[in-house]
């Protein structure tokens, strides 16, 4: 059970510190070391009825601060991802920067003076990306979203310079910077047409990788006059094997983007109960030993609202809702996970076959929830 206490610990720091490793200047992450508390507390065995008692009283508790709690790191993240910009480029240089985006790259020199600033750094200078492309020059993406009158450029190489910017511009004028760097691919940008003359943008961002375990999270933007607002984050997928360290639950969370007018998004997930026992590694256990708490798929569209100034999700008539989705983030969610699935877990508990699964996943919880 001592294994128990490193997961919620993990859990805890996690959901203080829900940041990308993608996208933004930082390593892989490292697994925090699961010692015990000075004074580690001893685990209490709960009768069954304490553990209904528990599994009831957490169904009743008001949905929203839970979720609210759980969504907070992603969507501190999400909210200020993009930083404002308001540099207008003169004539000259803007028709200079028309021929490096022709040629694919650009010259230090005028990306400072175009951008105001140059951030490549000493990773692309120890991988020979300064010059790979031109003695003297740096690689320069186009992302044309609207041809010239709405469109973003990403200095630097995004695979290996950590040092990668991506600047939004409106005509001639620079409006919006993202940090560039992506691991994985130059073209992790998508955009579509809003319907009103402007452009929403997404990008996958990743928070999470490791050894049986990722998440990646679509960031979703829109272009409204002279700013890029943050419109929509959902996952893009997310991942996680068990035995982790990283959570209690076994998931699976895809998305697929089947249209944009409307968004409309296709999502196939499911999770299982923990065993009963711990075993020894991810690929020892079958996933029919564990009772699946769900394992479905389902479409939600999105519409703009205009209060609001973001995509709405419409979850009438479908199977799952936000919270449910939100169960499915790698961070301190079991509560949240017990009060989306209190219905479920309700059936599950007068399964002869299931109870046990439940009640041992209750009395892990009820020992460490804070």
């Amino acid at each position: 059970m001592k294994t128990f206490y490193g997961i919620f610990f993990i859990l805890a720091l996690l959901s203080c510190n829900n940041k990308p490793t993608s996208a933004v200047k930082m390593d892989a992450p490292k697994k925090v070391d699961k010692r015990p508390p000075p004074a580690e507390k001893a685990i209490v065995k709960y009768t069954d009825k304490q553990l209904e008692a528990f599994l009831d009283s957490v169904g009743h508790l008001q949905q929203q601060p839970l979720a609210d709690r759980v969504a907070f790191g992603v969507d501190s993240t999400f909210n200020n991802f993009t930083k404002p910009m308001n540099r207008v480029v003169p004539a000259a240089e803007f028709d200079q920067l028309k021929k490096a985006i022709k040629a694919r790259m650009i010259a230090p020199k005028l990306a400072r003076a175009i951008f105001g600033e140059f951030s490549g750094d000493s990773t692309c200078n120890a991988n020979g990306l300064l010059d790979s492309v031109k003695k003297g020059y740096v690689h320069l993406s186009y992302f044309p979203f609207d041809k010239l009158r709405q469109f973003a450029v990403r200095v630097s190489d995004a695979e290996h310079c950590n040092g990668s910017d991506l600047y939004f511009f409106r005509d001639n004028k620079i409006i919006a910077k993202q940090d560039g760097y992506n691991r994985y691919f130059d073209d992790d940008i998508k955009y579509y047409p809003a319907g009103d003359g402007n452009t929403i943008v997404y990008r996958m961002i990743e928070f999470n990788r490791g050894s049986g375990i990722w998440w990646n999270q679509y960031f979703f933007y829109k272009y409204d006059g002279d700013q890029l607002m943050p419109v929509l984050t959902i996952p893009e997928n997310i991942n996680l094997l068990q035995p982790s360290p990283w959570g209690l639950r076994e998931l699976w969370f895809e998305t697929k983007i089947k249209r944009t007018t409307p968004l409309t998004i296709k999502m196939v997930y499911h999770q299982t109960l923990p065993d009963t026992h711990e075993p020894g590694d991810f690929d020892s256990v079958s996933n029919s030993h564990r009772p699946m708490i769900v394992n479905d798929s389902t479409i939600v569209k999105y519409s703009w609202n205009e209060q609001t100034k973001t995509l709405q999700p419409s979850f009438t008539g479908t199977k799952v809702n936000q919270a449910q989705i939100l169960s499915y983030y790698l961070n301190d969610n079991e509560l949240l996970t017990i009060n989306a699935f209190y219905s479920k877990y309700q059936k599950m508990m007068l399964n002869k076959k299931k109870r046990p699964y439940l009640l041992n996943y209750l009395n892990t919880v009820k020992n460490y929830s804070h």
